[in-house]
């Protein structure tokens, strides 16, 4: 059996590295947790683009949650321009029933993607199944691995996830969304990553990545 992270330790380390980030005023107009953002590059055509859920999926009016529109819109972006002929769209059950996958997938699809150019992984329930259960779809036992892809999720996420589809044995190109000007989202989601990280001291996420093959 796969160990996950201790939930109080996650849960302890969070509330540390979000209550130092509180406490820092960020200077000269720079983002706050910059270090862990991954600078542009020029991306090349992959066999899928990969991107990457987020919960909740829905607002409280039923529409699209706003990081997750971020992150469909993108990917549907690089799907526009060519740069892989499949859409991957990744995340487990969510609140009010349904799943992350089917709600990106019904966005795309509303953007213009094609139903037949959209793969849904529908079981992950975290970055580290995201990556294992996409590598299960992308490269089933005895047919050709479509091992090339280009993951797309949220600025402070894309180290972390880039790192986690290398270990499941993709080759990994990675494309962010635009980073939010709002220094309550930016101090979030660099505590949160940081308390990630932390954890993952002992959870060995890039083993947990691993297809079990």
């Amino acid at each position: 059996m796969r160990q996950r992270a201790n939930p109080g330790l996650f849960a302890a380390a969070t509330l540390a590295v979000a209550t130092t980030i509180a406490s820092a005023a960020p200077g000269c107009g720079l983002p706050l947790g910059r270090e862990l953002l991954v600078p542009p590059v020029t991306l090349t055509p992959a066999d899928a683009i990969v991107v990457l859920g987020n919960r909740p999926p829905r607002g409280p009016d039923g529409s699209v949650a706003p990081e997750t529109a971020r992150r469909v819109r993108r990917g549907v972006a690089l799907f526009d321009e060519g740069l892989a002929p499949r859409l991957v769209v990744t995340g487990g059950p969510a609140p009010g029933g349904g799943t992350e996958a089917e709600v990106m997938s019904a966005y795309a699809r509303s953007l213009g993607v094609p139903a037949g150019a959209i793969l849904e992984e529908r079981a992950s329930r975290d970055t580290v199944e995201n990556a294992r259960l996409s590598f299960d779809l992308l490269c089933p036992p005895g047919a050709r691995c479509l091992r090339r892809v280009i993951v797309v999720t949220s600025p402070y996420h894309l180290r972390r996830a880039r790192r986690l589809f290398a270990c499941a044995g993709f080759e990994v190109q990675a494309a962010s969304t635009e980073l939010v000007d709002d220094a309550g989202y930016q101090a979030t989601f660099t505590a949160y990553e940081y308390a990630v990280g932390l954890a993952g001291a002992v959870s060995d996420p890039c083993g947990r990545a691993r297809p079990d093959r």
